[in-house]
């Protein structure tokens, strides 16, 4: 080697170390004003937040002492949201994956705080890893990552401390320099309740028509599992007075088992079955886990199910477990360790909720781990397994009550005649009557007027009084007295009391209004009027149909039957339609998961006999109920011995 060579060498070397020194050494750095970095861009590339197609995020968690990852992506075929870190569970995340995109499109830096790698712990933006979750989470920043629908990278980012301004330091991973930004994490939860339908059932309390309440438990044995059944009770809420009442009650407590009547100063617990109701409206979904795949959404699964040994654990780990003496089927029915709900709504739609075990929560995972529970009590929560599916109430749409139709001549004329109302005979009239059987004229007619009309008093109402001694008698029929010229008109006073003849004609009532002298017959037409029948009109003969009348009518009957039968079959079919297609996309939601619920919401739907029922109060009680109810039908017996 030449003395030249040596020296280039040695120069080379020694600007190797000078550099190594400036890139270790602990200086202070001095940031640049805010006027040269305001206003960066950090993701140019990135301009349309509808690009964004998946979500993912990674964070230290210090309640459970581990990262947690969570991801949303969209299919890029059906255009639906999952969550990849939950099993792919159905997400709704429309809006809430376009408030997180917008976060990164266009943001910008406000200033650098650093450029120095050893300040990444001090400001918080460590790139979170999960091989190091035994060196805990000091200066571990959150991790977001947006990409597109192939993949590739549309925004990268550690967001770190809170400064004082309420800004954020933030890095990029793949740079050291440490940016200070305007950044809101709200829409960067990781919580899965806020990125699902949070609301389980999807009813309203108001639909809530009739509650099933089948409370048992499976309780461990030397032999396995019993079922230990405390009581039934098929409750019907009544809208129009806001009243529950009974339908049944069993008691299996009792040896035998009995029916339980509400007694005379008993009633139900109406705040309690509300509480329960309202609770079913407001049931809030906590987390999910994945059902075995053999699990069918009806919850009957293939009987290979029971030769899968991990399928049962998952179920058993649960609560859930099959009933060991069903005989015969190609499926497999399942019993719960909390006992059922059974509710039917009014469209006809009926949820069948199975309760399993509970489970503790610590923090923001789930964890079946007691012992882990314990380590941390103050951050647990307790929740509730549950299992939910949805059937069609067929009591709910009865066959309609459908109008004969005709098929012949003579049928439809019985129809008719069926149809025509019941003839009432008039009661027959003695024209020799006078006495109080005779009907007084009506003085409200408005046939006859007011003048023409005078009132008769009740105890006179088929004579008047007798006239005066030297007044002549004088019938009703007289005519009256012929005025002769230049003779006055017999003043009013002198004329007999009687009923213009005018009146008796259009009343057709004409009533006796002086007692013949003892022993005197009176002449026809003198003293007494023979009563006449009401005047009626003749009767217009009917004429009988023609055969091709009566075959014209018959078609006409057929048609108009024909159509309003259809119409009623039609209306329930459609309503029976619309319940099975609700029932049918409900279960393609419930059918491949365990559903997780708060322990609170499950105490508010776990009513003991004893709540209940409860003593009658001055306000009033919910009236006792008979037998019979709907939604009871098809509940699974019991385990052997269970009653």
């Amino acid at each position: 080697m030449t003395e030249g060579t040596k020296t280039g060498t040695m120069a080379v070397i020694a600007a190797l170390i000078a550099l190594l020194a400036w890139t270790t050494s602990s200086r202070t750095y001095t940031a640049p004003s805010a006027k040269s970095v305001k206003g960066k861009v950090l993701f140019e590339k990135f301009s349309d937040p509808v690009t964004a197609a998946s979500l993912k995020i990674l964070r230290y968690d210090s309640s459970v002492e581990d990262y947690v990852e969570f991801e949303v992506a969209q299919d890029r075929k059906s255009g639906i949201w999952t969550l990849p870190s939950h099993e792919s569970y159905p997400a709704d995340a429309t809006k809430q994956m376009s408030d997180a995109a917008n976060l990164f499109v266009g943001m910008k830096t406000i200033d650098v705080a650093s450029e120095k790698r050893e300040d990444q712990e001090l400001f918080g933006v460590i790139e979170p890893d999960k091989k190091n979750a035994e060196k805990g989470g000091k200066g571990v920043g959150m991790l977001v990552q947006l990409r597109d629908s192939k993949g590739d990278m549309l925004a990268d980012l550690i967001i770190g401390k809170e400064t004082d301004n309420k800004q954020r330091f933030v890095r990029v991973p793949s740079e050291d320099v440490i940016y200070v930004a305007e950044i809101d994490t709200v829409p960067l939860s990781t919580e899965f309740k806020q990125w699902i339908e949070a609301d389980l059932l999807k009813l309203s309390s108001n639909d809530v028509e009739t509650i099933g309440i089948r409370d048992y438990q499976l309780i461990q044995v030397n032999q396995g599992l019993a079922l230990n059944k405390n009581y039934d009770a098929d409750l019907t809420f009544n809208t129009s007075n806001g009243q529950w009442q009974a339908n049944k009650i069993t008691n299996y407590a009792l040896d035998p088992p009995a029916d339980r009547e509400v007694g005379p100063d008993e009633q139900l617990n109406t705040t309690k079955l509300n509480e329960m109701k309202s609770a079913l409206d407001n049931l809030r979904i906590a987390d999910v886990a994945k059902k075995p795949a053999g699990l069918a959404g009806d919850l009957k699964g293939d009987k290979s199910l029971l030769a899968n040994q991990e399928s049962l654990a998952s179920l058993n780990r649960r609560g859930f477990f099959p009933n060991p003496n069903q005989q015969g089927g190609d499926t497999v029915d399942f019993y719960s360790k909390s006992g059922e709900l059974v509710v039917t709504l009014k469209d006809g739609v009926q949820y069948v909720l199975r309760f399993g075990n509970g489970t503790a929560e610590i923090g923001s995972t789930e964890t079946k781990d007691a012992d882990a529970a314990a380590k941390s009590e103050e951050s647990v929560s307790f929740n509730r397994y549950l299992l939910v599916t949805t059937r069609v109430e067929e009591a709910k749409f009865p066959a309609p009550d459908l109008e004969k139709v005709p098929e012949s001549v003579e049928e439809l004329k019985a129809i008719e005649e069926l149809k025509k109302p019941p003839k009432i005979d008039p009661v027959p009239m003695d024209p020799a009557s006078t006495g109080p059987e005779m009907a007084p004229s009506d003085p409200t007619d408005p046939a006859v007027p007011a003048a023409e009309n005078p009132a008769i008093p009740a105890d006179s109402a088929t004579t008047e009084p007798a006239p005066a001694a030297d007044a002549p008698a004088e019938t009703p029929e007289s005519p009256a007295p012929e005025t002769k010229p230049g003779e006055p008109a017999a003043p009013e006073g002198d004329k007999p009391s009687t009923l213009s003849s005018t009146a008796s004609k259009q009343t057709g009532k004409l009533v006796s209004f002086q007692e013949p002298q003892e022993g005197q017959t009176p002449a026809a037409g003198e003293g007494t009027v023979a009563p006449s029948e009401p005047a009626a009109q003749a009767p217009v003969a009917e004429t009988e149909p023609t055969e091709e009348e009566w075959k014209e009518r018959l078609e006409a009957a057929k048609e108009k039957i024909t159509k309003e039968n259809q119409r009623k079959i039609d209306q329930r079919n459609e309503k029976l339609q619309i319940a099975k297609k609700k029932v049918a996309e409900l279960n393609s939601r419930f059918a491949d998961w365990y559903y997780i619920v708060s322990e609170e919401d499950f105490k508010k739907m776990k009513i003991t006999l004893s709540d209940l029922l409860q003593p009658k109060t001055t306000a009033g009680s919910a009236p006792a109920g008979g037998a019979g109810f709907p939604g009871g039908a098809g509940f699974p017996g019991g385990f052997p011995g269970g009653q």
